[in-house]
């Protein structure tokens, strides 16, 4: 038995070589139908919420569809910040809140983007925006990806925070005796589930899309490092990414703090007036560089809207736990056809490791894998083989 003493900074370093070496060109043809559904039409539409709006979804006009993080409901994310922000800019919020508190299978957390942005779209007779925050944004990705008909509905996408990546810091969490969250399972960087989203083309914007992020983001990293290796970071002409330091250097902004910050709104509100479906260069200003709240937001708001991450953590800390990464639906198979599953973060890269794509064929790769999956065991005090 021997121990691996290897610096936090090279587990950093180990993921990022990783997740940049892994494939960004779909494996396989990009999805061209939509898959069935697994949950129960009844049960999807019963979990379309409209807040203030009579008649419910089917009676906008002008929606915005909301989506919120892991560990929340769609009210403990936004009725404090953006169902306010969104009805002063002239829409009708809605969201979703998939349940337990979007801790369920990320793949079916997707179903309740793919059918509310479906009936949103139908009510309405128009494509509509969407906003979420965190796994929110994973998911609508995920639905974008996945579900081909979604683009054809969906106007523009403004993303908070978004894991398009994972973050290493949920190994911390899988690494718990009791378990974990099934999403959280799959936002851990070197999940089955990414890796799918990843070789589907999932990393490259299927709509006009905004991705807002932070560097000083305490849940979801690495956020430095540039495109291949920032989590909220998404290829092509149809993205625009703004890390937040790169406007106000000096501002730091946490996970959740991204939903009530005046400068993210700045950018938000951009994205959402833009002609083109996103933020463009110009359109918001560094002069709103502070940790002030959006205008709008009264003192009730300003009060709640920070306990949102607590609420969070309350609900990830009593919510569901299993062993394992749950697997792959069926559609999904083909963008990783050997996954194996992942139920112990600290082996099942060494322990199990199978190459499934050309990338993960070179021994360089592997040798990175090798050095992530010692570097963890390490941190946490535990002995390699």
């Amino acid at each position: 038995m021997r121990l691996h003493f290897l610096s936090f900074a090279t587990v950093i370093s180990a993921i990022s070589i990783s997740v940049s070496h892994a494939a960004v060109v779909p494996v396989s043809a990009p999805p061209t139908s939509d898959p069935a559904f697994v949950t129960p039409q009844a049960t999807l539409d019963a979990n379309i919420k409209c807040p203030g709006t009579k008649g419910g979804y089917a009676a906008v006009s002008n929606p915005i569809l909301l989506v919120p993080g892991t560990g929340n409901t769609g009210s403990e994310s936004f009725d404090s910040t953006y169902v306010i922000l969104t009805r002063n800019l002239g829409y009708q919020p809605c969201y979703i809140s998939p349940p337990p508190f979007m801790l369920n299978d990320s793949q079916i957390n997707a179903e309740y983007v793919v059918n509310a942005v479906s009936r949103l779209n139908q009510a309405a007779g128009k494509k509509i925006p969407v906003l979420g925050w965190s796994q929110g944004n994973l998911i609508i990705q995920w639905a974008l990806t996945f579900f081909p008909s979604t683009v054809q509905k969906t106007d523009r996408f403004v993303s908070f925070a978004g894991d398009f990546r994972g973050t290493f810091l949920a190994y911390l969490l899988d690494a718990q005796p009791l378990g974990i969250a099934p999403s959280v399972w799959q936002q851990s960087t070197l999940s089955a589930y990414l890796t799918a989203l990843r070789n589907a083309g999932g990393l490259t914007a299927k709509v006009p899309t905004t991705s807002i992020y932070s560097v000083t983001d305490e849940i979801v990293q690495p956020q430095i490092g540039g495109p291949a290796l920032e989590s909220s970071y998404l290829f092509g002409d149809m993205a625009m990414n703004v890390k937040v330091q790169d406007y106000c250097p000096l501002l730091i902004v946490e996970h959740s703090q991204q939903l009530f910050n005046i400068f993210t709104y700045s950018v938000a509100k951009a994205a959402l007036q833009s002609p083109t479906g996103k933020a463009e260069a110009g359109s918001f200003s560094s002069a709103k560089c502070s940790l002030a709240f959006p205008p709008g937001l009264g003192l009730g708001d300003q009060l709640v809207a920070p306990t949102i991450i607590t609420q969070a953590a309350v609900h990830i800390v009593a919510g569901p736990r299993v062993a394992c990464e749950p697997p792959l639906l069926p559609y999904a198979v083909k963008y990783y056809p050997f996954a194996k599953q992942a139920c112990n973060p600290l082996t099942q890269v060494v322990d199990g490791f199978v190459p499934q794509t050309p990338e993960q064929l070179n021994s360089f790769e592997a040798i990175t894998v090798y050095i992530l999956t010692r570097s963890l065991r390490n941190i946490l005090g535990t002995a390699g083989k």
